[in-house]
């Protein structure tokens, strides 16, 4: 085991991501944030309250009003950067432009359908197996699929749903809660995962640190906005690793963050001692348990329940492992990243549509850190639906039909 104390990260600054709101998400995105903040359930009572702590808490939703993202400052993270001199800032801007991000979703084409063919061939084989054993012998065609052979045709812009809810670092003490992108074509997860690669080889996407021992708890890349103005983390309980690693990719859209509750305080009526500047945690398990299995039919149109989160006080309650997956941040991680936009949600039920069928139009590289947006700045009241936006240094559209 390394001895050797771990660099100190560089300052963040700017970060690569995917832009979610346009005309067609904001009004779907606006509605859902809506009914999300109307269904938060009172956070519940403790035991050893006072009566006046009693009558003050049975005020206060489990959620914060703070902690939930205004609707502009929805997006998906795919790294972030370490950019503080406008010399390391333009050879970043440089890099981005340079790129041909039509090879690399022709790329990523070719990868979702010889992923999609393979697994067809596997469940062709399995059931060609059974039928052998039914009936005596093997009938049928092996399943075969052309797979894209150059960029003569131009490539269809990403259409995605972005779905369900998921909470991390834990689900029993959650400080973030946050939806993932859908894509029934498959290219997103790949075309993404091909950008970082670029921007981390280039040298410009930041890796995390991994610490030795198998007995604490695996340190998570977190988006930007949790990063941003958080608390100095306490010091690890073994030393860690030299060498930075890249985690697994984690496409989603943060919807709740407690990192942003002024005060930060976890007790109710008091601010005992280390409460300040500490993270706001809640339990998320009725919660996601509502928005995991929110519709009772297949076209999601029919929810099961209208009103608050309801509280599950049954016996289901304490199996967590299998209601809502692994409770570790590093399974919790890898669970979600193996899911690859959702796919996992399949088998729970029928998520939660927070916005259906929309583009997504733009890569971009950000500021950190969300500005709030004047309600009066503009006529035609953007800023106001808005509430917050992250400041745009460069962007490049993913409509490739305009490109070629």
């Amino acid at each position: 085991m390394s001895n050797q104390p771990r660099p100190k990260r560089p300052p963040l600054t700017h970060f690569l991501c995917l832009p979610l709101v346009n005309d067609i998400s904001l009004p779907q995105l606006e509605s859902s944030l809506a009914a999300f903040k109307a269904s938060i359930p009172p956070s519940p009572a403790k035991a050893d309250l006072t009566e006046v702590q009693r009558r003050y808490q049975q005020q206060r939703p489990l959620i914060p009003d703070d902690a939930i993202r205004p609707v502009g400052t929805l997006h998906l993270t795919l790294g972030v950067m370490s950019l503080p001199t406008s010399q390391r800032l333009d050879e970043a801007l440089r890099f981005f432009h340079s790129l041909d991000l039509a090879a690399l979703l022709r790329k990523a084409e070719a990868s979702a359908a010889q992923k999609k063919r393979l697994n067809a061939t596997s469940t062709w084989e399995t059931n060609s197996t059974q039928t052998t054993n039914d009936a005596g012998g093997a009938f049928g065609t092996t399943p075969t699929e052309e797979l894209p052979q150059d960029g003569s045709t131009p490539s269809e812009p990403f259409t995605i749903s972005l779905e369900s809810l998921h909470a991390l670092p834990r689900v029993r003490s959650a400080t973030i809660l946050h939806a993932v992108p859908v894509d029934p074509t498959s290219r997103l997860y790949p075309f993404c995962e091909m950008l970082r690669k670029e921007f981390v080889e280039a040298g410009f996407l930041q890796k995390d640190y991994k610490r030795e021992s198998k007995t604490t708890r695996q340190p998570r890349e977190q988006p930007p906005e949790q990063q941003q103005d958080q608390p100095p983390a306490s010091p690890p309980q073994q030393p860690p690793t030299t060498e930075p690693e890249l985690r697994p990719l984690l496409l989603h859209a943060t919807v709740v963050n407690t990192i942003y509750i002024r005060g930060r305080q976890r007790n109710l009526g008091g601010r005992g001692k280390g409460d300040r500047g500490s993270p706001y945690t809640f339990d998320a398990r009725d919660i996601l348990s509502h928005y995991r299995n929110f519709y009772l039919d297949d076209d999601r149109t029919v929810p099961r329940s209208s009103g608050t989160v309801a509280r599950d006080e049954s016996s289901a309650r304490s199996n967590d492992e299998n209601r809502h997956g692994p409770e570790s941040p590093l399974e919790e991680e890898n669970a979600l990243a193996r899911a690859e936009l959702g796919s996992e949600e399949k088998r729970q039920g029928y998520p939660f549509v927070w916005a259906r069928d929309f583009r997504i139009d733009s890569l971009c590289i950000c500021k950190m850190g969300a500005k709030k947006l004047d309600p009066e700045g503009n006529t035609s009241g953007m800023n106001a639906r808005l509430g917050e936006k992250y400041p745009v240094v460069a962007e490049r559209s993913l409509d490739f039909r305009e490109i070629d």
